[in-house]
Order: structure tokens, then sequence, then C-alpha cells
């Protein structure tokens, strides 16, 4: 039999299955092996990564950002497609448009607008893209529309457009007229009837428009239940089960499955709409277009500090001193930084005083350089 570390349940270990601690959305993929372990069952694999970890993903914010650090390396010699960046439900109601349908503007990498009509889950209304499940299995329509700017360099939004709304069933509409190229080699449809008079609203909303209203929901404690989830897989697989069968390891479990109205639990650490931040430590525990991840002994344990684009900030105590060992305490030594650069693949672990002596201009590492280096080279519009 096989213990979930999430949900404390034992199963069949074919009722297991493989899980990144550091989810693939922040670069899980390119992490240090041993920040990957199969003692999670299915179910919270399935319902954590919906409830939890899009929760974090899908938050306005951050999803924005990193759509955004997707165009961070982008270079016109090499040229692919990047994401979308949502700007929220807009207040334009289309012709034929459900009653329980929103009408969600995007925005392509050099002005154009994306306008997808998709289910409003009201269940999930801070979930930019509306509930992942939904929008996987309900057919949806989107329209697109090319920008004057779009000229400077066209091949970066063609490909945009062909990459939007991947493993969604969504049936793309070109709003734009197009010479010399046919959008059916990039997945859009012949608009019916209905389209077409849909083309014709969004053509007239969407030039010379002063302004247009957009709603943009938050959830200001989106962070806690992710934040205790990652302190539980990092705490489980740096020092075992010792710390999750702990006090702490149990506030930690009380975090993970919080719901309003329950008992506050006691975890250490500061979301991401604190009162106080720290700019300064903010440059520097973060790295541009990447996500970093600090382990450090503080005086209360171990702690993991999460930071995304040298812009968003977290931290969360994983293990207190009471469980810690020796050879616990020597595994962090100074300090260890794992940085991840999920748009070119990249994943880095070093310890931390080589990662302040870079970040701090005393010694370049090599591995960070390359990375830099790359971004410089990224040719922008």
């Amino acid at each position: 039999m096989t213990h979930c570390i999430y949900c404390r349940t034992e199963g069949a270990e074919s009722d297991f299955t493989l899980e990144h601690v550091v989810p693939q959305f922040l670069g899980g993929a390119y992490a240090p092996d041993f920040l990957k372990t199969r003692d999670v069952c299915r179910s919270c694999n399935s319902n954590l990564g919906l409830f939890v970890d899009a929760s974090f993903e899908k938050n306005w914010i951050v999803s924005n950002w990193l759509r955004d650090s997707s165009s961070a390396f982008y270079n016109k010699e090499c040229p692919v497609g990047v994401s979308l960046v949502c700007m929220g439900i807009s207040d334009l109601r289309p012709s034929g448009l459900p009653e329980d349908h929103v009408c969600e503007l995007w925005l392509g990498p050099l002005g154009e607008q994306v306008y997808w009509l998709r289910p409003h889950d009201l269940r999930m209304p801070a979930y930019i893209g509306g509930n992942p499940r939904t929008t996987k299995r309900t057919e949806t329509r989107a329209y697109f529309l090319f920008s004057e700017n779009s000229k400077e360099d066209p091949i970066k939004a063609w490909l945009s457009f062909e990459q939007a709304f991947q493993g969604r069933k969504v049936k793309k509409i070109m709003c734009t007229e197009i010479r010399g190229a046919d959008p059916a080699t990039i997945g859009f449809a012949e608009p019916d009837d209905l389209d077409r008079s849909r083309i014709m609203f969004f053509l007239k909303n969407s030039k010379n428009e002063p302004e247009r209203k957009l709603r943009v929901t938050v959830n200001p404690r989106f962070d806690l239940r992710f934040m205790c989830k990652i302190a539980i897989g990092f705490a489980y697989c740096l020092f075992g089960s010792k710390v999750l069968a702990s006090d702490y390891g149990n506030e930690l479990n009380k975090g993970l499955w919080y719901r309003e109205g329950d008992e506050e639990p006691k975890v250490l650490g500061s979301a991401l709409f604190a009162k106080q931040r720290d700019p300064t430590y903010n440059r520097i525990a973060g790295f541009p277009n990447s996500v970093v991840i600090v382990l450090s002994l503080t005086p209360e344990g171990v702690a993991i500090n999460l930071n995304v684009g040298a812009k968003l900030n977290w931290t969360v105590l994983c293990a207190p001193n009471d469980v810690l060992t020796l050879k616990d305490i020597n595994l962090i030594g100074d300090g260890q930084v794992i940085l991840l650069a999920r748009s070119i693949r990249e994943g880095i672990h070093l310890d931390l005083p080589s990662y302040l002596s870079h970040i701090l201009n005393i010694v370049p590492h090599p591995e960070l350089n390359k990375i830099l280096e790359r971004s410089r080279a990224a040719v922008y519009f």
C-alpha cells in the first residue's frame, strides 16, 4: 500500500501517479528529479491540479506574467508563436450569446484582438479562461482581428493565432480579410451565418472606440492552498514523511484543504497581497522571465521563497526546526536555488551564494549568463 502525501490516505500502487512538486506551468518538467514523486494518488493529482494549481496559474496576475514571459526570448530570425494575454471579460454581447456565456478579450503580441465566447463558471469566477475542464469539452468560438501593428511582424502574429486555444474545442473565426495566405491552414474554420453577423459586430465595436469596459475577478487568497501544497511537496521530497507528521505538517495540511469559514491554518509565510513587501528583495531573489525557488535556513526552519519574474514573490516555511536533523540542515547548507525558464526549456540548480554572487555582479555564473544572453538577443516590436 502507498500513502498519499496530500490526502493522507492509503491505496494500491496502481492508484498513484507521477507528481511534479513544482507544477509544469512553472517549469516543473525542468526541475531536479528529486522534486518528483509517485506518492500522490490519482484523485489528488487530478483534483488538486484543477482546484489548487489551476487557481494559482489562472489568477489574472500570475497567468498574464506567464504568458508575457513566453515572448521574452522571441527572435524574428527563428519565429515561434507566443501566448495571447487575457485582458478580462468584455462588456460586449454579440448576437446569439447564451446568458451563461461571457465575451473575454485577449490580445495578441502586436495588439491583435481576440474575442473568446465561453461559458462562465460561477464557482470559478477568478479563473481567466474559465473552468479548464469545461472549456476542454465544450464547443466554443473565438473571433480574431489583426491590428495595424501586425504588419511589423505578421509571421509572429500568424503563428500566435495558430497556437491559440490549443487543447480546447474552439472554432476559430478570422474577422480580418487575409490575402496571400489561407487561415484554414492554421486551424481556422469557415464562418456560418451566425459568425458573419458576429464578425460585423466585432469589426464595428473594435474600431475607433475610446475605451472598452473590462471586468477581472481576483481572489485575494488564491495562493494560500497552492503555497501549502508546494511546502508539503518540498518537505516530503527533501526530508521525508516526518515533517508531514509533525504539528506544523498538520497545519500545512489544513492550509492545503482550506475552505472559506474553516479555522485559519497556522502557516508561516507571506502571500502576494501581503501588506509588507520589499521591492529590493524581490529584485534580488528573482531573475528576469524566470521562476526562482530559494531554499534557505531561517530561525524558524527551512523556508521556500517562490519568485516569478522578479515581480511576484511568496514565502512559506516548509519544515520547522524541531523536526530537522543535522543531515537535513547540511542538505540545505548555505541555501539552494532552482531557476526555471520554461519558455526555453531550461532548469538550473545551484547554491545560493553562487546565485547571489551573479545577481550582485560579483562572480558571473555561465549558465545564468547564457539565459540572459538569449533574452538580450531576442528581437521585440
